[in-house]
């Protein structure tokens, strides 16, 4: 062995010169059995990109020397490099399983399971890095990241506050608490940790991005739009930027701009990933007369019932549309108007031959949607008139003792982003029952927040035929049976709407895009009537201006 040439290429190695130590160590490595030579080989190869052949001097190293730390961990990270993180993870695991007790280790492979979405392994795994090395600034960055992700926002801010008392000068982690306040909804402190970074790092584009989304929630909509445009100035192809602009401008009504910047949504650090890739995507401007395009669903239930009107209006180019959805939507989807020309399926199922795709929340911008051309149907869902008359025999025996029926919807999806704001507890509505005794309240949603389950049992008026709610066209024909429905924005709200039912929508102060600003009625749903709060957080205000609206029309009613 020539240790003279090694050492040499070792030199080269510490210099960085790592194409001349390659070309010394590359020959000494044909059939060698030396360590040393093949941990430095790797390393160097590694330094240049050369996973695979890294990956084979790492592996040729552990076998002489099985279990070493050094060369295992630094295999892992190749591993990763080369794309290949099944592996990467299973090394580290290994390690793990066989009692090593590194905190670079369980750091790595915390990493690993949150790339697989694994994060309450993740957790764990970063709990234990903290027990070996409770100093170590960055693993209680990754704590914190870790637990932002379980949303459990509390615990993430006592997390990234210990990573800034170990480091108050990293401006990543002074972005992170504030982001994490953000989620917290404390709004003011959020706003005033981003200035004392922005007045360190005048020019740091992610924090004027925060900055744009914390205004936003504060409803400065203006202002959000003016850090967006500084963000972007910055950091031109910031997704995350075009998309905060993108919903500040719908909120606003400038739709026409919005929607174009509405398209990074694919494209930013957290986003879904887009299926049907592999099919042409339809874009607005190739003939469609005669082809079949697949409009596929995405990110909420609201979202796919709000946008799926779009469909009639891509038959009527003279198109097929194939309409893919959540199974709990599929057999509500068919009831769109369509002259036999959308067929619907289920994701999962196989996709038919299609010649073309789109997203359904894409529609409005291949069609140009403005205030003035929103597709505006008294209804375009329908309700399956067998189960509406099974619910309405299931109705019947109490339909002389009220004057009216009333949907009422107090809760969403828990895992929502913005659940806090739109939710409220049943109890909110207590006022309602008590306008007068002949109305029958029917709740609409097939779950509840264990923290309902009390004020239920102690109204039985309320009437909570959940197990009977397995999917949506089961809600939409108890619903076409009601006066109207009552609730906060969730899918229940959008199908009202969409069936032309009545429909009052209980809003946050700000509120999501789609009921845009300052007007009682909305675009999309000619039957909708829009409360919203005055100010944020006050429901009580809300709901007594429901009472009054209420008390008027049961009078009427009567």
């Amino acid at each position: 062995m020539n240790n003279d040439a090694i050492a040499q290429a070792y030199l080269y190695f510490q210099h960085g010169k790592l194409e001349a130590a390659h070309a010394i160590l590359q020959p000494l490595t044909l059939g060698a059995a030396d360590f040393n030579l093949l941990h430095l080989s790797g390393a160097v190869a590694a330094g240049l990109g050369l996973h695979e052949q890294a990956i084979d001097w790492y592996v040729r190293a552990l076998a002489l020397k099985p279990g070493d730390l050094a060369v295992s961990y630094k295999l892992g990270r190749v591993f990763y490099d080369a794309g290949r993180r099944t592996e990467a993870l299973s090394l580290y695991l290994q390690l793990i399983a066989s009692g090593v007790q590194h905190a670079d280790i369980y750091v790595a492979a915390a990493l690993l399971l949150q790339d697989a979405q694994r994060n309450d392994e993740a957790l764990q795994t970063l709990e234990h890095a903290l027990r070996l090395a409770p100093q170590n600034v960055e693993i209680w960055y990754r704590h914190a990241v870790a637990l932002g992700r379980l949303q459990r926002h509390a615990d993430a801010l006592h997390s990234i506050q210990q990573a800034i008392s170990l480091a108050p000068d990293n401006l990543q982690y002074r972005l992170d608490l504030a982001l994490t306040l953000y989620r917290l909804h404390r709004n003011e402190d959020a706003l005033l940790c981003i200035d004392q970074l922005l007045s360190a790092a005048p020019n740091a584009a992610d924090a004027w991005a925060c900055r744009a989304a914390v205004l936003s929630r504060l409803c400065r909509y203006e202002e959000s739009i003016a850090c967006s445009e500084k963000a972007l100035a910055l950091q031109p192809g910031d997704a995350d930027s075009k998309v905060n602009l993108a919903l500040t401008s719908l909120t606003l009504g400038r739709l026409d701009s919005a929607w174009p910047l509405y398209e990074s949504r694919w494209q930013g650090e957290l986003a879904d990933p887009a299926r049907h890739q592999d099919i042409p995507r339809w874009n607005g401007s190739q003939e469609v007369e005669g082809k079949t395009i697949l409009l596929w669903a995405e990110q909420g239930l609201g979202d796919t019932i709000h946008f799926c009107r779009y469909a009639q209006q891509v038959v009527e180019l003279g198109a097929l549309v194939v309409l893919e959805a959540p199974a709990t939507l599929t057999a509500l989807m068919e009831t769109l108007a369509s002259s036999g020309r959308i067929q619907v399926i289920t994701i999962g199922d196989a996709v038919p031959r299609v010649d073309l795709q789109l997203p359904l929340m894409s529609l409005p911008g291949v069609f140009g949607t403005t205030l003035e051309t929103i597709p505006s149907r008294s209804s375009y869902l329908q309700a399956d008139t067998s189960k509406q008359a099974q619910w309405q025999v299931s109705l019947m025996p109490k339909k002389h003792l009220h004057v009216m029926r009333i949907g009422i919807v107090c809760s969403g999806n828990a895992g929502n982003h913005n659940d806090r704001r739109r939710s409220i507890p049943l109890e909110a509505f207590a006022p309602l029952l008590a306008v007068r005794d002949d109305i029958e309240f029917i709740l609409l949603q097939p779950e509840i927040r264990q923290s309902d389950e009390a004020f239920l049992q102690a109204n039985p008026t309320i009437l909570w035929p959940a197990p009977q709610l397995r999917a949506f066209d089961d809600t939409a024909a108890l619903i076409a049976n009601l006066d109207f429905v009552i609730g906060v924005d969730t899918a229940a709200i959008h199908l009202a709407g969409a069936l032309g039912v009545p429909v009052w929508v209980l809003l946050s102060k700000a509120a999501d895009w789609r009921w845009f600003l300052e007007r009682d009625d909305s675009p999309w749903y000619p039957s909708a009537r829009l409360f919203r709060q005055a100010n944020a957080d006050d429901w009580g205000e809300v709901i007594n201006r429901v009472c009054q609206a209420l008390t008027t029309a049961s009078a009427q009613k009567k």
